[in-house]
């Protein structure tokens, strides 16, 4: 009898669900890490700390995205007897950084502002 495991689309939805539900349950606790933008307006941080917190964020992001690749796929392979390929590590790779990132609402409003009220924007009035 065939592995159930050894039919690609079966895989890539398995894993990528199984991925997907977990990132449901951490990303808002990483999110919620940091302040939101309406919280850093009425403190009246500029945008220099704005974007300091952004970058700390991602930094965040960039640190849990290698711990969950590195872990929870070695996880699944033990758990689940088999090994994962090339091609199905790419797309969790994909799945993963999208979702991580696409959950986080405070960096994305914060990306959202920066990129329209960073401090440079200032510069090219000046000179354009």
């Amino acid at each position: 009898m065939k592995n159930i495991f050894d039919n690609v689309p079966f895989r890539l939805g398995f894993f990528s669900s199984s991925y997907i539900i977990l990132l449901i349950f951490i990303s808002p606790f990483i999110d919620h890490l940091f302040t939101s933008l309406e919280e850093d307006k009425k403190k009246k941080e500029n945008n220099f700390q704005i974007l300091v917190e952004i970058i700390l964020h991602i930094i965040v992001l960039t640190i849990s995205w290698y711990y969950l690749n590195k872990y929870l796929r070695n996880f699944l392979e033990k758990i689940l007897g088999i090994n994962i390929k090339v091609y199905t590590k790419t797309v969790l790779d994909f799945v993963a950084a999208l979702a991580l990132i696409g959950l986080q609402k405070n960096l994305i409003d914060k990306l959202k502002y920066i990129s329209f009220e960073h401090p440079f924007r200032g510069f090219n009035d000046l000179y354009g």
